[in-house]
C-alpha cells in the first residue's frame, strides 16, 4: 500500500498530466531547437521539423472559427436578454478598461526604463519617408466597418483596412489617396458582433428557436469532440513550432543581446500585468485566492505563450473551464469567444515596441505624440 504522500504527489501528477506534457515539450523543443542550430540544416529539413506544428496550428484554426460561432449563438440565446445586455457590458468595459491600462502601462515602461538606442539601429537601414499608413481617425472609422461587415462569407478571411497609396497628380506631384483594401485574416469582431445579435433575438423566438437552437448545439459538440483529441497533440505541436523558430533565427546571440533591454521591459510589463494587476481584480471582484484558479489555467496559458496563437489556446481554456473549474457553460460559451477581440498582451507589446523603434531612431517623442500612439494602438 503506497503512503499517503505518494497518493497525493500520484494524484497531483495525473490531474495535471496535460500540463506537465506541454512545459516538457517546450523545454525539448528549446533543446532540440539549440542542439540542431550548430548544423545549419537547409530549408527542407527545417520545413520537416516545423512541419507538425504548422499542421496542428492549422488544424487548431480550422476548428475555432465554428467552434466560437456556435459558443456565442448557444450563449446568447439561452441567457436571458437583460442578462445578456449586463453580462456583454460587464465584459466589453473590463476588456476597454484592461487594454487602456495595459497601453498606459507600456508607454511608462517604454519611457522610464528607455529600451532603444540609435546604436542599435542597423547600418544597413536607411530613414523611409513613404506614404502615411494610418491615423487614429482611420483606425476608429475601420472599427466600425469591421463591426459590421458587407458580407459575412468575406468576414471569415478578411477584415477592412483603410491605407495611403501615392499616386501622381495632373501637375506630376505626388499625392496620398485614401484606399479602402481587405486584408487577410479573420474579421472577428465583425463575427462576434453578428453571433450576439443572432443568438439574443433568437433566445426571444420561443418554443420557434429550437430546430436552430439545436443545429448550434449539435455543432458545439462535434467541434467539441474533434478538438478534444486535437488537444493530445499539443505536446507535439508546441516542440516543433519552438524547435522550427529557434533554428531559423539568423543570430540567435546578437538578436538577443541588442534586443534584450527590450524583451525584458515587454516581459516584465507582461509579469507584473499578469501576477500582479489580474491577481488583484479576481481577489477584489471574488474574495478569494486566485493562484489555484490561476494554475489551474496552466495549459492555456503554456499553450499561448509556446506557440504565440491565441487560438491555439482557447480549446484548452474551454476544456480547462467546464471539465476542470466546473464553471456555468452558458457563461463561459457567452464570454470567452468575446474574450478573442480582447489584446491586453499585444497593447502593452505594441507600446513598448513603438517607443524603442522611436528610440532606436532617435526620434524625440512630445506629450502629443505619445498620446497618438496610445489612442491608435487602442483604435486598432
Amino acid at each position: 500500500k503506497n503512503s499517503p504522500k505518494i497518493d497525493v504527489i500520484a494524484g497531483w501528477l495525473k490531474t495535471n498530466r496535460f500540463l506537465i506534457c506541454i512545459l516538457f515539450s517546450v523545454i525539448l523543443g528549446v533543446a532540440l531547437g539549440l542542439t540542431l542550430r550548430p548544423l545549419h540544416l537547409s530549408s527542407e529539413s527545417i520545413t520537416l521539423i516545423s512541419y507538425p506544428g504548422e499542421l496542428f496550428l492549422r488544424t487548431l484554426k480550422l476548428m475555432v472559427l465554428p467552434f466560437i460561432i456556435s459558443c456565442l449563438i448557444i450563449g446568447a440565446a439561452n441567457l436571458d436578454i437583460s442578462k445578456n445586455g449586463n453580462v456583454a457590458v460587464r465584459t466589453i468595459v473590463y476588456f476597454i478598461v484592461t487594454s487602456v491600462f495595459n497601453v498606459c502601462l507600456g508607454l511608462t515602461l517604454g519611457l522610464i526604463v528607455h529600451p532603444g538606442s540609435p546604436d542599435l539601429r542597423p547600418k544597413n537601414i536607411t530613414s523611409f519617408s513613404g506614404p502615411k499608413k494610418m491615423n487614429a481617425i482611420d483606425g476608429f472609422l475601420d472599427m466600425g466597418k469591421n463591426l459590421l461587415p458587407e458580407n459575412l462569407f468575406q468576414a471569415t478571411i478578411q477584415q477592412t483596412l483603410t491605407e495611403y497609396e501615392t499616386t501622381m497628380s495632373a501637375n506630376n506631384t505626388q499625392i496620398l489617396k485614401k484606399v479602402v483594401k481587405y486584408k487577410d485574416g479573420t474579421n472577428t469582431l465583425g463575427i462576434i458582433f453578428f453571433c450576439l445579435i443572432f443568438g439574443t433575438i433568437l433566445g426571444t423566438m420561443g418554443e420557434r428557436k429550437r430546430p436552430v437552437l439545436d443545429f448550434f448545439t449539435v455543432t458545439y459538440e462535434v467541434m467539441q469532440k474533434i478538438l478534444t483529441g486535437v488537444i493530445w497533440f499539443t505536446p507535439i505541436g508546441v516542440a516543433s513550432v519552438i524547435c522550427g523558430k529557434i533554428i531559423t533565427i539568423v543570430d540567435l546571440t546578437t538578436t538577443l543581446v541588442q534586443l534584450s533591454l527590450f524583451i525584458m521591459t515587454t516581459i516584465g510589463g507582461f509579469l507584473f500585468y499578469q501576477l500582479v494587476i489580474v491577481q488583484f481584480i479576481y481577489f477584489i471582484i471574488i474574495k478569494e485566492s486566485p493562484w489555484s484558479y490561476y494554475l489551474s489555467l496552466g495549459p492555456a496559458l503554456a499553450t499561448a505563450f509556446a506557440t504565440a496563437s491565441k487560438s491555439a489556446s482557447i480549446p484548452i481554456t474551454f476544456k480547462v473551464l467546464d471539465e476542470k473549474l466546473k464553471m456555468n457553460p452558458k457563461i463561459t460559451n457567452f464570454v470567452l469567444p468575446i474574450g478573442t477581440i480582447n489584446m491586453d498582451g499585444s497593447a502593452l507589446y505594441l507600446s513598448v515596441a513603438l517607443l524603442f523603434l522611436a528610440q532606436i531612431n532617435n526620434l524625440q517623442l512630445g506629450i502629443g505624440e505619445i498620446i497618438t500612439i496610445g489612442y491608435v494602438i487602442k483604435m486598432s
